[in-house]
């Protein structure tokens, strides 16, 4: 048992005896190689370190020699700098000496020159003063001679140079005159002759008549309606006299008043094409037209002021060169005239050259005076002026304007072309129309002796001034009062108008009741 033991552990030593040097040359040889390994790091590190060096002293060598080549070519170029200054200050300091030079040169010349000059003066003061001496000497002898002095001889002289002269001058200027009115007035036939070609001639309007065109002969009759209910309503609503006659598709109306004639007009049109033709849906749609004035009355203004190139017109100006549209005066169309005097009042300032811009507007507003909606006893032309001026228009304009009413001692040249446009526009034949002008102020003095009476709404003069027919107030005027209402009216237009024949004086009034159900 021991031998065995001891078998064993003999066996033990021996293993781990042969362990031991086993391990040991795995040690051993693992060392050898990591010598190796270690050695051969060494030598690429090494060899790695100086290939960087060599890198590093590569960049530091081109570094330095491009600094070095940056600091020659700067040194260069301020080399190159500091020569060209020099040669500069080099050129200048020869220019100032070449400069100094001519300076002491011209100052030798000058004094040479005022030595020169005083040697002439000195020269010159004794000759005046042997010349002063002989004039006086001269001057002696003469008067001694003439037996007058100097004064005397000199006013004489002077004298009859003068009178000689005015005699010359005189002739002359009457020479001048007698050409220049010659050629003016050749002149003034051409410029005019010129601006009346430019304008087409004013057309007379239709004083008292307007046509309204119907689809067909049938509109005719409900126009009339039953019993003649409508034609009746639309009289009593516009104003206006409607003739219904055999003109085919058409009816004319009739009155001295081209804005209640063209109400009545568009009225008509509407209702037309409405189809609805009763005495309510008249009166609504007569309305509705007169509320439509003052746009119509605009737009009217616009396309006047439009077509003879003036921008800018006020509103307010607009509507009221719209309303003279509407305006008869001496037999012409008010708007026409003003528009045809504008054009010739610019032709003319065309011909002479001068600006025409003041010229058109004065003559477009020269008659808003005569439509002025207040009313006013201001003269037409002078509230023309004041209305121009009260609405923006420049001084200029109402210049011009208002110088058609006087007659100023100097007027400005847009006066005398406008005044002379103005003439030649109411000059043309067919233009003023005298008897229509009184029966159109008969008729409107009708409308206003029946209007001044309290109680009454509405008066038409209709009939050509044979009927004036007038609408009272039912809650302010009985029946009893329309008979005596008449009375007065008729027995006021005899004593204050003067007139043909008869006038018929036709009062109205009429009751409504209006409910509606509910």
């Amino acid at each position: 048992m021991e031998l065995i033991f001891a078998i064993v552990l003999a066996s033990a030593a021996l293993l781990a005896a042969l362990d031991y040097l086993f391990h040991r040359a795995v040690v051993r040889r693992n060392q050898v190689r990591a010598e190796e390994r270690a050695r051969v790091l060494v030598e690429d590190a090494e060899r790695q370190g100086e290939i960087r060096l060599k890198e590093i002293e590569l960049e530091a060598r081109e570094k330095a020699d491009a600094v070095e080549a940056a600091f020659e070519q700067e040194t260069r170029k301020k080399r190159a700098d500091l020569q060209a200054t020099q040669r500069q200050l080099e050129d200048q300091e020869r220019l100032l000496e070449r400069k100094a030079a001519l300076v002491a040169q011209k100052q030798t010349e000058m004094e040479a020159r005022e030595l020169s000059l005083s040697e002439r003066d000195t020269a010159l003061a004794a000759r005046q003063q042997e010349l002063a001496t002989l004039i006086q000497e001269q001057r002696t002898r003469l008067e001694r001679v003439a037996g007058m002095s100097v004064q005397q001889a000199k006013r004489e002289l002077m004298r009859e140079m003068e009178s000689q002269a005015r005699a010359e001058s005189a002739a002359i200027l009457k020479r001048i005159e007698e050409d220049t009115r010659e050629r003016s007035e050749s002149e003034a036939r051409r410029i005019i002759g010129t601006a009346l070609q430019r304008i087409p001639v004013g057309q007379i309007v239709d004083l008292a008549c307007s046509l309204v065109k119907l689809p067909n002969d049938e509109m005719k009759g409900r126009i009339i309606g039953r019993e003649g209910r409508n034609i009746r309503a639309l009289e009593m609503a516009t104003g206006i006299d409607l003739i219904v006659d055999d003109t085919p598709s058409a009816i004319i109306l009739s009155g001295f008043d081209p804005f209640r004639r063209e109400v009545a007009k568009v009225s008509i049109e509407r209702l037309v094409e409405d189809g609805r033709i009763h005495p309510g849906r008249i009166e609504e749609v007569v309305q509705k037209v007169r509320e439509e004035t003052d746009e119509l009355l605009r737009e009217a203004g616009e396309a006047a002021a439009f077509e003879l190139g003036i921008v800018s017109l006020p509103e307010a100006l607009a509507r009221l060169v719209g309303r003279m549209k509407f305006f008869v005066v001496s037999g012409y169309n008010l708007l026409q005239h003003c528009r045809e005097v504008a054009g010739l009042a610019a032709s003319l300032a065309a011909e002479l050259e001068v600006s025409s811009e003041t010229l058109k507007r004065a003559g477009l507003l020269h008659g808003i005076g005569l439509v002025e909606p207040g009313g006013s006893e201001v003269p037409p032309l002078l509230l023309s002026a004041e209305l121009a001026g009260r609405f923006g228009e420049t001084p200029a304009v109402v210049q011009a304007i208002r110088g058609l009413h006087g007659r100023e001692s100097d007027p400005s040249l847009d006066t005398i072309l406008l005044r002379m446009a103005r003439k030649v526009s109411l000059s043309r034949p067919g233009m003023q129309r005298d008897n229509m002008d009184i029966w159109i102020t008969r008729m409107k003095e009708l409308e206003r002796v029946a209007q001044s009476f309290p109680g009454v709404a509405r008066a038409f003069a209709m009939r050509a001034g044979k009927e004036v027919r007038i609408i009272v107030e039912s809650e302010k005027v009985s029946d009893t009062d329309v008979i005596w209402l008449s009375k007065d009216i008729a027995a006021r237009i005899e004593r204050e108008i003067s007139y043909p024949g008869q006038i018929r004086v036709n009062v109205i009034r009429e009751t409504r009741a209006v409910d509606y159900a509910k």
